[in-house]
């Protein structure tokens, strides 16, 4: 293992929380350049992390000569960007979704398989130890055969007025598409490959937003499986004015013929499961069988990195590749395309 120099493209809301995951591992890897097309932003990050800040790519790349970059960026460029690093031998650390349009990602899939660069699509949740170990639950049969899930993903995102997710094009559409692959991909690695998926999205309390502030989803999965899934811009829950994580609820209820579990994942995650199995539950225990997990919902961000740098230094292939983002984004803009309607209240 070695120390990675990484550099940062896009100092928005999501890099400080990144940021945080290379501190708490210094001996893993050090931020040592920032690019941005906002000036005030270069300004203050490169003054706060202490590091060169640039307003051209490529000038960074020849000046810093970063190990790998951090791409935190508007969904719509990610194609343009990722291009850029393969062309300079760059490993590519990318926030989800993958892209903003299925000819985007397949761009970028085409991109990764012709150069061989590593790149790996943040799908966090996977990398959360508390979701790792509902999947052992789920692997030993305690939970039995898979049969229904309800997803959530709400809370009062707080708005810059330079935020792309007031734009539909650069971000693809809405809150679902911005959100809603949480859902999406960690249900995936639950209930495997969907076969159709609909709902309703519908401007209800954000009028700054372009695309949708309200989606719910109905999904139905091969195994014939079905989900129900909410994603909301739009809620004010206690908390909301400290803006994202705090006041955001995400959580997973997971249903099978022989158990159940319930999962928030954010704001604080804890976990409750009850299943039949013998094995599964204390002889004694009656009703739910909680427990708070020790790691933080940040913690997943810092997993997630990790991992990354394992791939760097081993070579291994990364757990969420270009492939996988694409599937995930496939299925985010299926629902969009069987809508039955949108609904905008002024």
């Amino acid at each position: 293992m070695k120390q990675h120099r990484l550099a940062f493209v896009g100092v928005g809301r999501v890099a400080d929380v990144h940021y945080e995951s290379i501190q708490r591992m210094p001996e893993r890897a050090r931020l040592v350049a920032i690019c941005d097309s906002r000036e005030e932003a270069l300004r203050l990050r490169g003054a706060e992390w202490g590091v060169p800040a640039f307003d051209s790519f490529d000038r960074m790349i020849q000046e810093v000569n970063p190990d790998a970059v951090c791409l935190f960026l508007p969904h719509h460029v990610h194609l343009e960007y990722v291009t850029a690093a393969a062309k300079a031998g760059k490993p590519v650390f990318m926030e989800k979704p993958i892209a903003a349009t299925r000819d985007q990602a397949q761009g970028i899939v085409d991109v990764v398989e012709r150069t061989g660069i590593t790149l790996l699509v943040t799908h966090t949740g996977l990398f959360h130890p508390a979701f790792e170990r509902i999947l052992e639950f789920i692997g030993k049969g305690w939970l039995g055969r898979p049969l229904f899930a309800k997803g959530t993903s709400a809370g009062w995102l707080s708005f810059r007025p330079w935020d792309f997710r007031l734009s539909r094009e650069k971000t693809g559409g809405g809150c679902w598409v911005d959100a809603g692959g949480h859902l999406v991909y960690c249900l995936r690695a639950i209930f495997g490959e969907i076969d159709s998926v609909t709902g309703y999205t519908a401007h209800l309390s954000r009028p700054e937003m372009e695309g949708e502030d309200h989606a719910a989803a109905t999904l139905r999965y091969r195994s014939g499986a079905l989900a129900q899934l909410f994603v909301s811009y739009g809620h004010k829950l206690p908390g909301y004015q400290h803006d994202w994580p705090l006041g955001y609820l995400n959580s997973l209820e997971i249903y099978g013929d022989k158990g159940a579990i319930r999962y928030v994942i954010s704001p604080n995650p804890e976990v409750s499961y009850f299943s039949e199995v013998a094995e599964a539950m204390p002889a004694e225990w009656q009703g739910w069988l909680s427990h708070q997990p020790p790691e933080s919902y940040a913690y997943s961000f810092q997993a997630a990195l990790r991992h990354f740098l394992d791939c760097l230094d081993t070579g291994m292939k990364p757990r969420v590749t270009a492939a996988d983002g694409l599937a995930t984004l496939d299925v985010l803009l299926r629902f969009y395309e069987s809508c039955r309607e949108e609904v905008r209240l002024s």
